[in-house]
């Protein structure tokens, strides 16, 4: 055996109490494995992995709540002892509620419910909210059985008292148990509601879009609900129809890119119709500084997805409820201007890039599901790149080795210049599309070199820009500066379920300084946008032949502070920069010095009729394409690229800004709700 082998892991950690969390590791070496762990580097203890395979997970249960811990990885390989680096727990991030042990105390209907209805849920985190008409120890039960925060409705101050008086002799009242009366609980909110049939269309308005319902008695009357007769006394109920809600499951949005999700906030655009839904965690030492340019948030049937510092974290979207974390060392990305995020979701699953592989997060769990490998002839020296996931697919990069962006200190990393340090384009050396069902490569389109910013897919079509050059094949690294993309660059569309091609036309000349270089599409087009020489140059393609539609540029309204590396809005005809609004048809300007005056790092969203990004004195603003006039929230401040997102009927703004020195800024997360509902057309006109 070599001398130089080395005892590669790529390790997660999922809390699971505040004393327990899942320690799961993906090993370059099969055999026996250890984890190594204490409050020092010495360690101290350890855990044996009952695997022998790569693959290893154990539990540890004894941890101290609130504390940081060191651990290691270790194996046994002919005789010699193989060590991983050290990796570093902070356990003051473990949000998990704390557990609490109750009985049933005979009743029987608790038993019940437990057994039959509470397997049902959709998730098991969250706020359920029970009838004060019923036994406590049924809420007792649901909140020992799950992770949800408990609410007992009371019906009169006495009952308030009485449950208070024994919740606290038992230490069971505050995180996990409360009681409220009806008229404080706000509306749909809940997770779940358990009540008497009788009681269940009084409650319903308290449940969340998604949230579901357990009724006692016969079964309800109620068309809007669907329901599932569980015995003689018991149903369980989901909406007959469930609200459509649009998704922000990639980088941009959708997978087209187009910084819109088809979410229009029930037509406001003013800041006084958004009221604050929820508030609360992560704060800001979950995250990095605001200033590298991380991946943004992601929010995906009913739960809002958020990145931190080697970590991530699901919340639910309708209450805030924290559901689940993970601590990840590998997972770190930054400068996502000029690479592809490292995560995208659907309703099932989170798609999480780490290092060499792919990994399939439950989204409801944060479990485990699957990892999915590169193709076999860049394993080795290959790092998963892109990530996109489409209905029956997921598409991927993959690009060499050390390629990725993770330098978050100092001021070269903020990412803003625009010499080739802070601009070259990570590039992969193919596109791969994976079966979503099966994890089995569909299809390969291997190329000299793939600029991962650009790829974008829409309907069946996949699009990109992809630079013919064999040389390329020969560097180190696939970090390209320009001089190394634009002499041999062209616009590549792929047919999604084949992974033909179906056209390719060459770029428009691009100087040696595009400091970003994005794609974006809808129904009828793909446009290429670039930057550089103090100008926004768009190039629009036809989507069916690879035609030039038209070709625009217009000017930056500054060079630094972001203001120069803008990703445009498409949005019902029209695509958005500030401060100009583009005619996406045939690329006319229809009008500069608009969408309000810009401060501070960041790119504009697009939310129906507003614009959202950071203006006046740097905080979060809306600007209202129907009056041009703005509003914005005082002290919230979101990332210096993208950390606000439109959809599932909300505004989501997950802690993005801590670390910043230009003022007061709450460092929280919030989610908002539009306060009326506002007609508008056009909804869900983009993919």
């Amino acid at each position: 055996m070599s001398s130089q082998m080395t005892y590669e892991v790529r390790p997660g950690v999922r809390f699971l109490t505040p004393t327990a969390a899942e320690f799961r590791w993906e090993s370059n070496l099969p055999g026996q494995s250890v984890v190594a762990y204490g409050t020092t580097r010495k360690l101290g203890e350890i855990a044996i992995s009952d695997a022998s395979g790569t693959f290893h997970e154990v539990v540890i249960d004894d941890l101290k709540p609130g504390k940081t811990y060191w651990y290691r990885f270790g194996t046994n390989q002919d005789g010699r002892r193989l060590f991983s680096e050290f990796y570093e727990l902070e356990g003051k991030l473990n949000y998990t509620p704390p557990q609490i042990e109750t009985q049933h105390g005979g009743n029987p209907l608790a038993s019940e419910i437990i057994n039959a209805a509470i397997p049902q849920l959709r998730q098991r985190g969250g706020y359920a909210v029970v009838s004060g008409d019923l036994d406590p120890v049924i809420a007792e039960m649901i909140a020992a059985q799950t992770q949800m925060t408990v609410i007992v409705l009371a019906s009169d101050s006495d009952q308030k008292q009485t449950l208070r008086h024994r919740w606290y002799k038992q230490d069971l009242y505050g995180i996990r148990l409360s009681v409220q009366e009806r008229e404080t609980v706000p509306a749909e909110f809940a997770n779940l509601i358990v009540v008497p049939a009788n009681e269940f269309t009084f409650h319903s308005t308290l449940i969340a879009p998604l949230g579901e319902a357990i009724t006692i008695g016969k079964t309800p009357g109620d068309d809007e609900f669907q329901w599932k007769k569980l015995s003689e006394n018991l149903s369980f109920g989901t909406r007959s129809q469930p609200p459509e809600l649009a998704a922000w499951g990639h980088q941009y949005g959708s997978i087209a890119n187009a910084s819109y999700s088809g979410e229009d906030l029930g037509g406001v655009d003013d800041t006084a119709n958004l009221k604050v839904k929820w508030i609360g965690k992560p704060g800001a030492d979950f995250g990095i500084d605001r200033n590298p340019r991380m991946p943004a948030p992601l929010a995906v049937g009913g739960r809002l997805f958020h990145q931190g510092m080697n970590r991530m974290i699901a919340l639910d979207a309708f209450n805030g409820a924290v559901l689940w974390s993970l601590e990840i060392p590998d997972l770190r990305r930054v400068n996502i201007p000029r690479d592809a995020a490292n995560w995208c979701a659907d309703e099932r699953t989170v798609y999480a890039a780490v290092k060499e592989m792919l990994w399939e997060i439950d989204a409801a769990t944060g479990e485990m599901r699957r990892t999915l490998t590169l193709p076999e002839q860049f394993q080795g020296t290959c790092e998963w790149g892109y990530v996109g996931v489409t209905d029956e697919f997921v598409i991927g990069t993959p690009v060499k080795e050390g390629s990725t962006y993770t330098n978050f200190w100092d001021k070269a990393s903020w990412y803003d210049g625009k010499d080739d340090a802070a601009t070259a384009k990570v590039c992969g050396n193919a596109v791969v599309a994976y079966d979503k069902e099966y994890g089995s490569i569909a299809w390969e389109h291997p190329a000299d070199a793939v600029v991962n910013s650009t790829i974008t897919v829409h309907g069946s079509h996949v699009y990109f820009v992809q630079v013919d050059d064999p040389a390329l094949k020969k560097l180190s690294t696939g970090k390209l500066v320009n001089a190394k993309i634009w002499n041999a660059a062209s616009v590549v569309c792929l047919d999604l379920k084949t992974g033909k091609q179906l056209w390719k036309a060459k770029v428009p000349p691009q100087d040696h300084e595009a400091i970003v270089s994005f794609g974006i599409a809808d129904e009828d087009q793909f446009v290429l946008q670039t930057s550089g020489k103090n100008q926004f140059h768009f190039a629009s393609f036809d989507a069916n032949s690879g035609n030039s539609r038209w070709n625009q540029s217009a000017q930056w309204p500054e060079d630094h502070h972001g203001a120069h590396v803008q990703h445009a809005v498409l949005m019902k005809g029209k695509l958005m920069v500030q401060p100009h609004i583009i005619d996406a048809v045939d690329g006319t300007i229809l009008k500069s010095g608009t969408l309000g005056k810009r401060r501070g790092c960041a790119t504009p969203i697009g939310a129906g009729n507003s614009i959202i990004y950071r203006g006046g004195s740097g905080p979060l603003t809306l600007w209202s394409l129907d009056s041009d006039t703005t509003s914005e929230f005082a002290r919230l401040r979101p990332s210096c690229w993208l950390s606000t997102v439109p959809a599932q009927g909300m505004l989501f703004s997950p802690e993005g800004g801590g670390g910043c020195s230009c003022g007061g800024w709450m460092e929280t997360s919030i989610g908002f709700a539009p306060v009326t509902n506002v007609p508008v057309t056009n909804k869900g006109d983009v993919q």
